[in-house]
């Protein structure tokens, strides 16, 4: 058996801590009777930490899979060392939206489908393109999906399983904003890119509702670098997209990108 602790006790996140001892009970069954364990769906943070993990086991390798090389969402496949990659069986499937789609947003698209009684953790990407939509799920909940699923939003939709070898990465959509600020403190640039306060963003980082690089953060003098990923739960997603010089009273001209 496994002592967990030893892996686990510099992590500071509950949330973090039950999926990484997930992770070990499926290494621990790897190594045991030699299987090929998939995880669910991991953001990169969540697959930052099981690499750390990982890597201290040397008879056991692993891959991911998202369905496609860009995607955020990605599942971990643990496999002895002797088994071959290519041997390993992808373990997502790709499902079509399609109808009068328009006006339907990503939290649509999730919110229906997590209506239908399942979990974030077993879907992975939601691609928008212009005339239909693509949900990467764990295999094992794309039957009760394709049974289930009718409606997003207010609208009604048919969904069908395709293969994704044609698939492509779409480009996110963005809304980007010019902005002036005193530092590159996170609390500062929350108070821009959201438009609040400086004391609701202070409140929105010591709640636990903000997260950089998907790594949940409660220092509100954490300091962001380009391209730092920043979200807050429940005001969606923004990126600290690039830095334009300073104002004459000295704060910086930022570019930040708004995914919408």
């Amino acid at each position: 058996m496994l002592d967990k602790d030893i892996y686990l006790n510099h992590i500071n996140d509950n949330e973090i801590v039950f999926k990484m001892r997930r992770l070990l009970d499926m290494i621990q069954s790897s190594l045991k009777s030699h299987l090929v364990i998939e995880s669910d769906f991991m953001d990169p943070y969540e697959r930052k930490i099981s690499v750390s993990i990982l890597n201290r086991f040397q008879e056991l390798a692993y891959i991911f899979d998202g369905g496609l090389e860009e995607t955020e969402r990605k599942c971990i496949i643990i496999h002895p060392d002797y088994i071959y990659k290519e041997d390993l069986e992808s373990p997502v499937s790709y499902l079509k939206i399609e109808g009068h789609l328009e006006g339907l947003n990503h939290k649509d698209y999730l919110g229906a489908i997590l209506g239908l009684g399942l979990t974030r953790e077993k879907i992975g990407d939601i691609l928008l393109y212009d005339s239909f939509t693509i949900v990467i799920v764990k295999k094992e909940i794309k039957d009760y999906i394709l049974l289930n699923f009718e409606k997003a939003g207010n609208k009604n939709i048919t969904i069908s399983e395709i293969q994704g070898e044609n698939l492509y990465y779409p480009k996110p959509d963005f809304i980007e904003l010019k902005k002036f600020v005193s530092s590159l403190r996170l609390d500062a640039f929350l108070s821009a890119a959201y438009n609040i306060s400086r004391s609701e963003s202070m409140g929105l980082i010591k709640s636990g509702d903000t997260k950089v690089n998907w790594e949940k953060i409660k220092k509100s003098d954490t300091v962001l670098d380009m391209g730092d990923v920043v979200s807050v739960r429940g005001k969606g997603r923004t990126i600290l997209y690039s830095l334009g010089g300073t104002s004459k009273k000295g704060r910086l001209n930022l570019t930040i990108r708004k995914l919408v």
